[in-house]
């Protein structure tokens, strides 16, 4: 009896690892598993307004528990299946929700059960093993991302452009995306290594990914932008879902 009871321990130890994957993840998700990563980047770019890029610096080792995190961004008939109000500009079923505030973002997560990702989970996930410009290399490709070289006038729909290789859509591109960090330009000097969540209180919350409006030479996985909730203003911010195990 006491060598099957020391079997049972051994065979719990090994598997305990892979127990989250055991489950399988929601259809509308994609499991990312624990890992490190090199955040930020050492290369200097300019930003839109003439800023340089020193809120990206510098590059620093992350560690992040494994998560889940939505495969598309969140689109318009999912946002109006949970909240009451909607102001997306364009009115279209699959196309992003946008020009929505931090604390709406983060309710919605909150009523489907979800919630918002860290910056570091949101990167990691954009990332997707890659240490490039991009997920998919150093140069832009149109096959990949919607900006102002090959958008419509309008957000397009989800999902109709490649994947990066963790079957994530839009990381790149698309709309901005909420994420639940405060902003700060000097954090990541002092950024912790295991599953950092961001400065304490501040201004604003950050924003990531880029948008159908932006140039080709601002477009980068490490951008991060201060978000603006004030709907008048040029950033079109949506949202996309993260979830713990």
């Amino acid at each position: 009896m006491k060598n099957t009871s020391h079997i049972l321990i051994l065979l719990i130890l090994i598997l305990a690892p892979h127990a989250l994957w055991a489950v399988e993840p929601p259809s509308d998700m994609v499991p990312i598993k624990a890992g490190c990563f090199m955040m930020g980047t050492n290369d200097s770019y300019i930003y839109e307004d003439d800023d340089d890029n020193a809120r990206e610096k510098p590059a620093h080792k992350v560690c992040l528990d494994s998560f889940y995190i939505d495969r598309f961004e969140v689109t318009q008939s999912k946002w109006d299946s949970a909240m009451n109000v909607n102001r997306s500009v364009f009115r279209n079923p699959d196309q992003p929700i946008t020009h929505i505030d931090w604390h709406e973002a983060r309710n919605y997560c909150k009523k489907i059960g979800r919630r918002l990702p860290t910056e570091a989970e949101w990167e990691y996930s954009a990332r997707a093993g890659t240490q490039t410009r991009f997920p998919w290399g150093d140069e832009v490709d149109d096959d990949f991302l919607w900006y102002a070289g090959n958008a419509p006038r309008e957000p397009a729909n989800v999902g109709k452009k490649k994947p990066n290789a963790w079957g994530l859509y839009d990381m790149m591109g698309g709309v901005w995306e909420w994420v639940e960090d405060w902003f700060s330009l000097d954090y990541y000097q002092n950024s912790p290594t295991k599953n950092p969540k961001g400065p304490t209180r501040k201004s604003f919350r950050v924003i990531r990914g880029n948008s159908w409006m932006s140039d080709e030479q601002h477009l980068r996985v490490t951008a991060r932008n201060p978000g603006l909730s004030d709907q008048t203003q040029s950033f079109w911010v949506g949202v996309r879902c993260a979830m713990s195990p």
